[in-house]
C-alpha cells in the first residue's frame, strides 16, 4: 500500500511539474521580439493559445469533425511546450543551434499515466502527415503572420517588412486552402475590424456611448 501511495505521489508531482512548465511559457517572450523593437505581448503561452484557436477554426473549415477540431486545439496548445526546456530559437539562432526537442518532449511527459497520450500528439504534429497536424502547422504560421500584421498597423516598419516577406515565402507553402483564405481576409482587414463592423458599420455608432 505504501509503495502504491508513493508511486501516486510521484506521478502527481510529475503532473505538477508539467503545469509549472506551462506556466513558464506565460513568462517567456518569444525570442524574435528582440528583432522587432519594443514588443512585450507575444509570449510562448499567448502564441500557443492563438495557434490552438486558429487550428480549431482551420480544421472545421476543412470539413473535419468537432472531435478532430478539438484534437487540433490540443495539439496547438501543446506544440511549443518543449520550449520551456529548450528555449525559443529565432530565425537567426536556428542557423547555429539545434535544440533536442525530441528528448525534451520525452522528459516532459514521462512519469504520469497520460503523458504518452500527449507525447503522441506532439509526434503526430512533428510528422506533418495527418490532416489535423497540417492544419495546426498552418495555424502556427498564421499566428506568426497575424502578430506581424497587427504590429504593422501600429507603424512598426520591421513587422510590415516581415509580413510582406511571409506573404511571399510562407503563404505558398501553407497546406490548406482554408489557411490561405484566412490570410487573404486578414491582409484586407484591420485589427479592430471585428468590433467596428459589428458596433459601428452595421448598427451605426452609438451616439450615447460616444457623447455621454
Amino acid at each position: 500500500m505504501k509503495i502504491n501511495n508513493s508511486r501516486k505521489a510521484s506521478e502527481n508531482a510529475r503532473i505538477m511539474y508539467l503545469i509549472q512548465q506551462a506556466g513558464t511559457l506565460m513568462m517567456t517572450n518569444r525570442s524574435h521580439v528582440r528583432n522587432l523593437g519594443n514588443v512585450t505581448f507575444d509570449t510562448l503561452a499567448s502564441h500557443s493559445f492563438h495557434v490552438a484557436v486558429i487550428a480549431y477554426c482551420i480544421t472545421r473549415m476543412e470539413k473535419c469533425s468537432h472531435q478532430e477540431g478539438m484534437k487540433a486545439l490540443t495539439m496547438g496548445i501543446f506544440h511549443d511546450l518543449a520550449e520551456a526546456r529548450t528555449g525559443d530559437n529565432d530565425f537567426v539562432t536556428k542557423n547555429y543551434t539545434t535544440a533536442n526537442e525530441e528528448q525534451a518532449v520525452a522528459d516532459q511527459f514521462a512519469g504520469f499515466s497520460f503523458g504518452e497520450d500527449l507525447k503522441e500528439e506532439i509526434e503526430e504534429y512533428e510528422k506533418r502527415s495527418s490532416k489535423v497536424s497540417k492544419c495546426v502547422k498552418d495555424a502556427d504560421c498564421i499566428a506568426q503572420m497575424f502578430m506581424e500584421w497587427s504590429l504593422s498597423w501600429q507603424g512598426n516598419k520591421l513587422a510590415d517588412k516581415w509580413f510582406k516577406a511571409d506573404l511571399k515565402n510562407r503563404v505558398p507553402y501553407l497546406k490548406t486552402k482554408s489557411a490561405k483564405k484566412l490570410i487573404n481576409l486578414i491582409k484586407t482587414s484591420d485589427p479592430q475590424d471585428w468590433w467596428w463592423q459589428e458596433f459601428v458599420t452595421k448598427s451605426g455608432p452609438n451616439l450615447k456611448h460616444l457623447n455621454g
